[in-house]
């Protein structure tokens, strides 16, 4: 695990913290004092007066987060009853994107969500439920639900060009980023599962336009307080990369060498 601050040694120290923040794991970015220089302002944070908007829907005012008009969030915790009611209305809009077509396979996901990322090909998670509840730590009557949205230049380009940045570290080059909030629900409530050590086997369909005849893929994961890990593309099929995702909110890339 590595911090995004050892990326400029040679620059002017960085004299903020920066975090991944937001009730529902919206990335945004915080920090940067007033003074920095031109690079270090990429870093700067997306504030909590602006608003963010992710898969035209959601939007982050301060510590409350409201998803298509119908799922609230306060702290850690959001009504999936809600949830429910808002993909009714808009799955006119957002369509499923959680199976993904590798080279001589498909992959549907295991895990009930909302995968509304729509910039890859498909996003699923492979675990049995019941392994991954025992990882968890969870009770056999708690079960997972994953949200995904996309994260692009339009919606945080702050946050992207941070990512742009690691690859950049890398020798590699940035592609599609989405945001993957892996939760638990118990009795129609969702719990953050932040900090929890479960790892969560994830395939991502890599677009057709970063596709590359020969190229290597890996997967950045930025977690809260700047910290990155490079994660190693665990299939050897062309048109997939596949991770472990952390439990928990998380923000993750991919890039090509």
């Amino acid at each position: 695990m590595r911090k995004i601050e050892d990326l400029y040694s040679n620059m002017q120290k960085i004299k903020g913290i920066i975090a991944i923040v937001g009730a529902a794991g919206m990335f945004t970015l915080m920090s940067i004092t007033a003074g920095a220089t031109d690079t270090e302002a990429s870093l700067e944070a997306i504030s909590a007066g602006n608003q963010t908007t992710a898969v035209d829907a959601m939007a982050v005012s301060g510590n409350q987060t409201t998803a298509v008009d119908a799922t609230s969030v306060s702290g850690e915790q959001n009504n999936v009853e809600a949830a429910s009611q808002t993909h009714k209305k808009v799955a006119f809009e957002y369509r499923q994107n959680s199976t993904v077509k590798g080279t001589d396979r498909v992959v549907e996901t295991n895990l009930d969500g909302h995968y509304y990322a729509s910039g890859v090909e498909g996003i699923a998670m492979t675990d049995q439920e019941w392994s991954l509840q025992k990882d968890a730590g969870m009770a056999i009557v708690e079960y997972f639900f994953v949200t995904t949205w996309d994260i692009t230049q339009d919606t945080a380009p702050k946050a992207v060009n941070t990512f742009r940045i690691v690859a950049e570290s890398e020798q590699a080059e940035l592609g599609p980023v989405v945001q993957i909030n892996i939760h638990k629900t118990f009795n129609g409530v969702m719990t953050s599962l932040d900090g929890n050590p479960a790892k969560v086997t994830t395939v991502i369909g890599i677009p057709e336009d970063f596709r590359e005849d020969g190229a290597r893929y890996a997967v950045v994961s930025v977690k809260s307080g700047g910290f990155f890990d490079i994660l190693p593309d665990l299939d050897e099929d062309d048109l997939t990369v596949t991770f472990k995702a952390n439990a928990g909110n998380g923000a993750y890339a991919i890039i090509r060498y």
